[in-house]
C-alpha cells in the first residue's frame, strides 16, 4: 500500500508540472536601448527617435511577441512561456529622456521595459530625477536594474584589469551591492538584475553576484537571440538598437538574420 501511495503522489506531481517537455525553451529578444530623442542631430548608433521605438514595439507585438521585464523572464515558470517569443526591452545608463519619450510610448503600447540605472547618476543633469525613478518602478510597467555605480566611470581597459584581479573583487561585489541599496531605497523594491558595463564581465564574477547578492538575472551586449530554457547561469545576449537600422530589420536580426 505504501508503494501504490508513494507512486500516486509521484504521478501527481508530475500531472501538476503540466505537459512541459525537457526541451522547453523561449526564444527571447532583449533589445538594447540608451537614449530616445526628437532632437535629430543627436541621433546615432545609441540614439534613437521615440517613433522609432514605438515602431519596434508595435511590430513585435503583432508578431505575437511579449513584453516582459528581466525578472519576470527569470522567475517564469516554464509551462507558460514554452514556444512563446518574448521581447526585452532593455535600457542603459537611465537618460532623462526614458522619462519623457520612453515612458509615455510604453504606456501606450502597454509594454514593459527594463532600465539599468548607475545610482550616483540619479538627480544629475541629464538623467532620471528621484522621484520619476520612483513613479516609474511603481507603475507596472518598468522594471529598475543594476548597470554598478563607480566602476561604470573607469575605462574598458582599467575595467577589464580589475575584473581579472581576484584581490578586486570584494570591491567589484561592494560596488554592485551599494547600487542596489541605492536604487532599492529610491525605488522601494529589491534590484534583481544587473546589465554589466560595456557588457564586459566574468564568469566568476557574474556566477557571485547571483550566488552572493541574490541576483537573479544578467546581461551582456554578445549580440544574438536567445533561446531560454529557465537557465540564468549567464548572462542573456543583447542585440544594440542604432537610429540606422528600420523596425524589419530590427525584427529579422531578433529572428536569427544578422547583418
Amino acid at each position: 500500500m505504501k508503494k501504490i501511495i508513494a507512486v500516486m503522489a509521484v504521478l501527481i506531481t508530475l500531472f501538476s508540472m503540466g505537459n512541459v517537455s525537457a526541451s522547453a525553451a523561449a526564444k527571447v529578444a532583449a533589445l538594447m536601448y540608451h537614449s530616445v530623442t526628437t532632437d535629430s542631430s543627436r541621433w546615432n548608433d545609441y540614439t534613437i527617435s521615440p517613433e522609432q521605438l514605438d515602431a519596434d514595439i508595435q511590430y513585435f507585438k503583432s508578431c505575437g511577441y511579449i513584453p516582459m521585464t528581466a525578472t519576470e523572464l527569470a522567475t517564469a515558470n516554464m509551462a507558460d512561456i514554452d514556444n512563446r517569443k518574448i521581447l526585452l526591452l532593455t535600457f542603459d545608463d537611465g537618460y532623462s529622456n526614458f522619462y519623457t519619450e520612453v515612458f509615455p510610448v510604453l504606456k501606450k503600447n502597454d509594454a514593459k521595459a527594463t532600465m539599468f540605472l548607475i545610482g550616483s547618476y540619479i538627480d544629475r543633469y541629464g538623467y532620471l530625477t528621484a522621484d520619476e525613478t520612483y513613479e516609474m518602478a511603481n507603475s507596472g510597467l518598468v522594471e529598475i536594474g543594476n548597470h554598478t555605480n563607480g566602476i561604470h566611470s573607469m575605462p574598458k581597459e582599467q575595467l577589464k584589469a580589475i575584473y581579472n584581479n581576484t584581490n578586486a573583487y570584494g570591491d567589484i561585489l561592494g560596488d554592485i551591492q551599494s547600487n542596489g541599496e541605492i536604487l532599492k531605497e529610491v525605488t522601494g523594491k529589491d534590484v534583481t538584475s544587473i546589465s554589466w558595463p560595456y557588457g564586459y564581465y566574468t564568469t566568476t564574477l557574474d556566477n557571485a553576484v547571483k550566488s552572493q547578492l541574490g541576483y537573479k538575472i544578467s546581461f551582456s551586449t554578445v549580440y544574438g537571440v536567445n533561446f531560454f530554457t529557465g537557465n540564468t547561469y549567464s548572462p542573456l545576449k543583447r542585440m544594440n538598437r542604432e537610429y540606422s537600422a528600420g523596425t524589419q530589420q530590427v525584427f529579422d536580426r531578433a529572428n536569427g538574420k544578422f547583418y
